[in-house]
């Protein structure tokens, strides 16, 4: 299910007189466009769809992205790199850290949430949102048996 990323279009003396309550819709979800003269100027969005659609990109412009190595057992993520890029001080370094996990398969998308102080839903609805294409499981019971019985050698 995917749903439409809702916008709204505002002035600039529009966004002057009302910062505050443009401001709570872009925390909301919706994705605000400043307009001067007609012309599209800003987009303002929440922080964490923002850090969402960047890891995403910065993922997606990997030139190993996406991995090719399925059959393999995820690996997992470790808390303690986790906390390190978020101890640099630079939010993104985290985001990426953990949605390129998550991506690369290595990670659920409720560890992901738990990572990134979130809850599953909310980073699912965002992903949705944003129209990024969450990763699934496996599409059938022989892939499931393919993945279960490489995972146990």
């Amino acid at each position: 299910m995917r749903t439409a990323m809702q916008e709204q279009i505002v002035t600039q003396t529009e966004l002057a007189r009302r910062t505050r309550a443009i401001l709570q819709q872009a925390m909301e979800g919706h994705i605000i466009l400043v307009h001067r003269f007609g012309e599209e100027q800003i987009a303002l969005l929440d922080i964490h769809d923002y850090r969402l659609l960047r890891a995403v990109a910065n993922y997606k412009a990997r030139p190993q992205a996406p991995v090719a190595h399925q059959e393999e057992a995820p690996a997992g993520l470790d808390d303690t790199r986790v906390e390190e890029a978020w101890n640099q001080q630079v939010s993104q370094a985290a985001w990426d850290l953990v949605i390129h996990a998550y991506l690369d398969g290595d990670i659920s998308l409720g560890r992901a949430a738990a990572l990134l102080g979130l809850n599953r839903c909310d980073l699912q609805a965002r992903f949705q949102r944003l129209g990024l294409s969450l990763r699934t499981g496996p599409g059938d019971v022989s892939e499931v048996i393919k993945v279960s019985s490489t995972s146990h050698r």
